[in-house]
């Protein structure tokens, strides 16, 4: 079975969604905290469904909420209806005078679309419409009821008689409801106390995965799903090295093994183990123990590390036969699944509810590209108000410890590949990139900058890149970053700190130094008048070779965060003009 698109009508921040395609393998949902990520994904919950209507502002206080309805479209094979079938005494199927019998073989034998509503309470089914299937035209409606025996010794259908009756009895709604509830599992992004369990005779794991003990003794007769099983589970979780299953009594106990001596009084009771390690399991259990599956995970990056969540994920990827839908708000996770559907949600105060964009990152390969040809990934830019795209490594680490004080928007710094080789040969090429691969997906921020040196680039090309940009785009006053450290005490502490030579290292001494040398490092296009203008990185690199006799080289990055940070606390003032080109930056 697939889902191939869901609606929901006034349940929790949804008033109605419309309806919703899902892809066959992966689809993620994506969204600001209380987007209503968790609403959608509790939707599936069936067993039993509990509606909670939708509250809107836009309705009178007090006023009766709609019901709260989710309606699935699904696609059925017709051998997967019978496996449910043969496990009833008989079923009802409607049928019309020229199709007779011959309707069973429609439904067991071929795939279908089907619809199915689901509302409060438990096993609440039912068929939104007439029970058509798509079998009968609208000449040939159904009037008559096929009851068939189910023979399962043959595995088929025994005694069969068609009656002719005012309402056509038909058994297929609850039996699709039956695949659905028995293959559909909502994993939370919760704590999971499911370590024992008792001894009991269920064939399937339940919704919330309480009797996974039991379902794991059962799939110890199966040794080659078994083996899988505790392969995927170390690949995931390195750390542990096997899964037991005990008989405890009238009770089955889950414990984890992570000693290679195997020893039995060195394994851990499940319930006894970290946050996640009992979801993961239950997870793959699904993944290896279900023909097919729709396996439906809320922020799997909550309850696992960051390199825990990957590793499952590309686990998942390998099971084709099942779908999967997620949510998250991190970036990794879209990487890692590389989703044929991004689903983005948003809470809209004026319409009081939760909106729904499909497709939201277009073709995720394509944005994926994209970011790479400018040196940024999903993780740069996803789940940001505001990204900055700037020179180098070294503006990458400076310029957050600029930011104003009391800031509270969520901008991120990223350091492109090449920028200056980029905007000074084809000032158009990376805006292009980025207007045409990026900026059209719905998951990059609402406001994106770029901070550019000077360094390389003529006053015409300059002007060339400010105008493709549309205003994104701002200069550094200076020709580069480092010409903001030439502060002759600031460079004494560090110089001094490395290497211990006052003499050389006095702030006097670095000052003569640099009015020295500083004319011999120009940029090129740019009249070289004072230290303020020279090739300042060169500058330094000099300096601290000459300096230290070369015992120390300058490190960009390193020795530029220190600096920054004591002339934040001994001499702000000096940087003022920076912090003003960080300052326009975020407007």
């Amino acid at each position: 079975m697939k889902i191939e698109a869901v609606r929901i009508q006034s349940f929790k921040s949804f008033d109605d969604s419309g309806w919703v395609e899902l892809s066959d393998h992966f689809t993620v949902l994506v969204g600001q905290n209380n987007a209503g990520k968790s609403a959608f994904l509790q939707a599936f919950t069936s067993t039993p469904f509990i509606a909670n209507p939708h509250h809107s502002g836009l309705l009178p206080e007090g006023a009766a909420a709609p019901e709260s309805v989710i309606s699935f479209r699904l696609k059925i094979d017709g051998q997967e209806l019978l496996e449910r079938a043969l496990h009833w005494t008989s079923i009802k199927v409607p049928t019309s005078q020229d199709l007779g019998e011959g309707v069973l073989t429609k439904h067991f034998t071929s795939s279908h679309i089907h619809l199915l509503e689901m509302r409060h309470g438990t096993n609440n089914f039912r068929m939104p419409a007439a029970p058509a299937y798509g079998l009968f035209d609208t000449e040939r409606k159904p009037i008559l009821t096929v009851q068939a025996q189910i023979d399962r010794n043959e595995r088929n259908f025994g005694q069969v008689h068609i009656a002719n009756m005012n309402e056509p009895g038909d058994s297929i709604p609850s039996i699709v409801a039956d695949v659905f509830t028995r293959t559909t599992f909502l994993f939370n992004a919760e704590r999971y106390s499911i370590g024992r369990c008792a001894m009991e005779s269920s064939d399937r794991l339940a919704p919330n995965a309480s009797n996974l003990p039991y379902m794991l003794l059962r799939l110890n007769k199966s040794h080659n799903r078994m083996e899988q099983f505790q392969e995927l589970v170390s690949e995931v979780l390195p750390s542990i090295k096997r899964i037991l299953i005990s008989a405890m009594g009238t009770e089955v106990e889950i414990s984890v093994q992570s000693h290679t001596s195997m020893r039995e009084d060195l394994a851990i009771p499940l319930n006894e183990c970290g946050t996640g390690v009992a979801q993961v399991l239950a997870i793959l259990y699904v993944a290896v123990a279900y023909p097919a599956a729709q396996i439906i995970i809320d922020e799997p990056n909550s309850f696992l590390h960051p390199a825990a969540t990957r590793r499952l994920l590309h686990v998942l990827r390998r099971f084709d036969q099942h779908q999967f839908l997620l949510s998250t708000h991190a970036a990794e996770v879209i990487a890692a699944t590389r989703p044929e559907n991004l689903i983005l949600l948003r809470w809209d105060e004026e319409q009081s509810e939760s909106l729904i964009t499909t497709n939201s990152g277009e073709d995720i390969d394509h944005v994926r590209t994209s970011l790479g040809e400018i040196g940024a990934t999903l993780a740069d830019i996803f789940g940001y108000d505001l990204v900055v795209f700037v020179e180098g490594p070294t503006e990458k680490a400076c310029f957050p410890l600029l930011l104003p004080a009391g800031n509270r928007t969520a901008i991120n710094f990223v350091a492109m590949r090449e920028a200056s080789a980029l905007t000074s040969t084809k000032p158009q090429a990376l805006f292009d990139i980025y207007a045409n691969g990026v900026a059209s997906s719905a998951l990059l921020p609402p406001v994106t900058r770029f901070s550019f040196d000077q360094e390389g680039r003529s006053e015409q090309q300059r002007a060339d890149v400010i105008r493709a940009a549309r205003g994104a785009a701002r200069f550094l006053p200076r020709p580069m970053f480092e010409n903001y450290l030439l502060h002759p005490v600031a460079l004494s502490v560090l110089l001094q700190r490395l290497d211990g030579h006052a003499e050389k290292t006095t702030p006097d001494a670095i000052s003569r130094w640099i009015d020295q040398n500083y004319a011999k490092h120009p940029v090129k296009g740019i009249p070289n008048t004072s230290p303020m203008t020279c090739d300042a990185a060169k500058l330094l690199g000099v300096m601290f070779e000459e300096l230290t006799e070369i015992r120390f080289e300058h490190r960009k990055v390193e020795h530029g965060e220190d600096l920054t940070r004591w002339l934040l606390e001994n001499d702000p003032s000096y940087l003022d003009e920076l912090v003003a080109h960080i300052k326009a930056l975020l407007v």
